[in-house]
C-alpha cells in the first residue's frame, strides 16, 4: 500500500478554504497592475488568512514559511484545473 505523502493532513486541512484563497492569490499574483491598491489588499488579505489559519493548525505545525509556500502550491494546482482552453 502506497505511503501518504507528508502534506496530506496540511493539504485536507485547507481543502475548503483553497477556492477562496486562490481567488486572493490571482488577484495578487497575477496583477496587471501590481500598484493597484486592490492588489495591496487581496495580498493582505491573503496573507491575514494564511495567519489565522496556521494558528489553528492541530498537532505538530511546519514553520509558517513551509505552510504558505504549500498554500500557494495547492492555489496554483487550483487555478490550473480551472484553466479552460479557448475553444477554436
Amino acid at each position: 500500500m502506497p505511503e501518504t505523502p507528508g502534506d496530506a493532513p496540511l493539504a485536507e486541512f485547507l481543502r475548503e478554504e483553497i477556492p477562496r484563497l486562490a481567488v486572493l492569490y490571482d488577484r495578487f499574483a497575477h496583477a496587471i497592475d501590481p500598484f493597484d491598491p486592490a492588489c495591496d489588499l487581496a495580498e493582505q488579505t491573503f496573507n491575514s488568512e494564511l495567519v489565522s489559519w496556521y494558528d489553528l493548525l492541530p498537532g505538530r505545525k511546519p514553520t509558517f514559511r513551509d505552510f504558505r509556500r504549500h498554500a500557494i502550491q495547492l492555489c496554483r494546482q487550483h487555478l490550473r484545473a480551472g484553466d479552460k482552453p479557448p475553444s477554436v
